[in-house]
């Protein structure tokens, strides 16, 4: 063998042969931030969606179903997994152990947890309420949504789970692959539909009030909501006609995209950022397959998200902006990794500190890889990130029960120490004590009280 063959022979066993860890950890280009691996294969694998509960509890969902090839080795259904604690410091560089929350599941997609501790999870055709006693087991189940439909591509259906402060649940369906479909909510209200691309529903806790929200997406898989009560979305993905999208989305928006018109969104009389009559356009592009979207805090009443993009492996920052009655938006780039960082899910827990799914390689069916990271900021943005979620957790905690409307009433009125606690508090009062508020509101900015 010529020499330098076997040079470059040398040279890519030599690469092949190194760790995930050592040729593929994501970077963290803030400075002060550092990113630790809390768990890998095997002991999780594929996962998808990832939420943070008031304790640090962390649960991920991992997926088996997900084009499940055949003589697959795994768990025949969807898994949660759990890990208890957002604060082990003194096992950096270790990886650590994960217990099975709650089994049997297919095609699940998205978690959120409600004030109560209660758990919300969608898979691709339900979505279902999983009560906890205090210490974390599964009391019950309550199923709250169904999607009946023949469409069965596993994360073009229900996904994308956010909880307002007075309880209300949103949620985002894909765009079904235009196949007609019933959403049925727990008290028989329905929507039908079919061809006419994603949606974004809301309905009562209870399961109740089923509405359609707004319209027009190809697939809003992440939602969350600021501190002042807007709705935002990603958008996965325009197919055809780059960027993916960061969308405000408001009460009976349309956002451009009709399945009817073609799945490449290559119509005419298909708009992708506000270009015909009656659409509304992005408040920024993101990168390839957003699938989560976290409120990473606000500055100057304007909120930061953290956003992961599945296709260009990393995890982005949107700083919003104002622009007209909406917002435009500043990116860049805190985490960054290689062709084997592929973050899904995202979640900011209380201590500021942001967890990250990684489905690891390029396949859609499942592989037996996967991995989870927490990315720790530098002590100053963790610490607004960390007061943004206490401030927004005692918020839907007062909300949530009608008895303490009293302390909700007087922090919007005297006991506020920004206008993002103000607004906090105004979101979760009940109508009258909501009028109380904004009288007082009303009245001292005019200087009349």
């Amino acid at each position: 063998m010529p020499r330098s063959l076997a040079f470059l022979v040398a040279l890519v066993c030599g690469l092949n042969a190194q760790s995930p860890e050592e040729s593929e950890v994501p970077k963290a280009t803030d400075p002060g931030a550092r990113i630790e691996l809390i768990a890998r294969d095997p002991e999780l694998v594929t996962p998808v969606g990832v939420a943070v509960d008031s304790r640090g509890e962390v649960l991920v969902v991992e997926s088996q179903t997900h084009f499940r090839p055949d003589g697959y080795q795994g768990p025949p259904a969807d898994r949660i997994r759990r890990y208890g604690n957002t604060e082990a410091e003194s096992r950096v560089g270790q990886t650590h152990p994960l217990d099975t929350f709650f089994e049997g599941t297919r095609f699940t997609m998205g978690l959120a947890f409600e004030a109560d501790g209660s758990l919300l999870v969608a898979t691709r055709s339900q979505i279902f309420r999983l009560r906890r006693d205090n210490g974390g087991k599964v009391l019950g189940r309550e199923e709250l949504i169904t999607l009946e439909t023949k469409g069965d591509y596993p994360h073009n259906g229900l996904a994308g789970l956010a909880i307002d402060i007075d309880g209300t649940i949103y949620f985002g369906m894909g765009e079904n692959l235009g196949l007609p479909y019933r959403v049925a909510a727990r008290d028989g209200s329905h929507v039908d539909g079919g061809g006419e691309g994603g949606n974004v529903f809301r309905m009562r806790p209870d399961g109740s009030d089923l509405e359609r929200f707004a319209t027009g997406f190809w697939n809003p898989f992440g939602l969350a909501f600021d501190a002042y009560g807007r709705l935002f979305c990603v958008d996965n993905d325009p197919d055809s006609r780059p960027p993916c999208r960061l969308l405000h989305v408001v009460e009976g928006g349309d956002y451009g995209f009709r399945f009817r018109n073609g799945r490449r969104g290559l119509h005419p009389f298909t708009s992708w950022n506000g270009e015909l009559p009656g659409t509304l356009p992005m408040v920024g592009g993101t990168g390839e397959a957003p699938s989560a979207i976290a409120l990473l805090g606000h500055e100057g009443g304007l909120p930061a998200f953290a956003v992961t993009s599945w296709g260009d492996h990393r995890v982005e920052r949107h700083r919003l902006e104002a622009r007209g009655a909406s917002f435009s938006a500043r990116r860049d780039v805190p985490i960054v990794g290689g062709v084997m960082f592929r973050p899904v899910g995202a979640a900011v827990a209380p201590d500021g500190s942001l967890f990250v799914s990684d489905w690891v390689d390029r396949s859609y069916p499942i592989h037996g890889k996967g991995r989870l990271w927490r990315l720790v900021p530098g002590d100053a943005a963790r610490s607004l990130i960390a007061e943004t979620a206490k401030r927004i957790e005692a918020a839907r905690t007062l909300a949530a029960d009608p008895k303490r409307s009293g302390e909700l009433l007087d922090w919007a009125l005297d006991r506020a120490r920004s206008d993002e606690e103000r607004a906090l508090a105004i979101r979760g009062l009940e109508p009258g004590d909501l009028a109380k508020a904004f009288a007082s509101v009303l009245g001292e900015r005019r200087g009349i009280l």
